[in-house]
């Protein structure tokens, strides 16, 4: 044994100091938003638990999104099918736990803040999110999925594959837009009397 392969299980165990800002820089985060939010009403409270679901809901999306377009452009299909595989798997641990809290929190807003459903905005609002979420539970979801076993087995150049991937991509690029329209929708209230 050198001297290098005996230290070498020595530095995996250690603790390099950006790996212990990986951490600590997300807990004391959370404990300055938890001091901000103390220093406020609890409709803020609300309101900023929404918009944080609301920005990890609509930027995930956007980034894969982005990801793909950028994958489909330079032809590299193995990135696509990667993008793929990593979109099934945040669709079910982030963007529909985020778009729920959005949805739940809204409700919320709207009950302290006395709003009331009567108003474009708030109709397009609830509308819109129906139709994303029901999108990405009844297709994305269920096709990525498909798509993922038609790449084990018949490989991500085969055109069946091929076809179920730009489908899949064109109907979540959609859904992207129809959630940028919501955040947009949900800051401008338009038709707001």
């Amino acid at each position: 044994m050198t001297e290098e392969t005996a230290a070498a299980p020595v530095a995996k165990t250690m603790r390099s100091p950006v790996a212990m800002l990986a951490w600590a820089a997300p807990l004391a985060g959370l404990a300055v938003a938890i001091v901000f939010l103390t220093q406020t009403t609890w409709y803020e409270v609300f309101k900023t638990v929404h918009v944080v679901a609301a920005i990890t809901w609509l930027g995930g999306g956007l980034l894969i999104t982005v990801l793909a377009l950028r994958a489909d452009r330079a032809g590299n299909d193995d990135d696509l099918i990667g993008i793929g595989r990593q979109a099934e798997w945040a669709s079910t641990r982030i963007f529909i736990p985020s778009s729920l809290v959005v949805l739940v929190m809204g409700v919320v807003l709207m009950h302290k803040g006395q709003w009331g459903y009567d108003h474009f905005w708030t109709l397009f609002g609830l509308l819109a999110w129906g139709l994303s979420f029901a999108v990405g539970a009844t297709f994305l979801g269920p096709q990525t999925g498909k798509l993922n076993k038609l790449v084990a087995e018949k490989g991500p150049r085969h055109p069946e594959t091929q076809a179920k991937l730009r489908v899949i991509l064109a109907v979540a690029r959609a859904d992207v837009v129809l959630i940028v329209l919501i955040a947009i929708d949900m800051v401008a209230k338009p038709f707001f009397t």
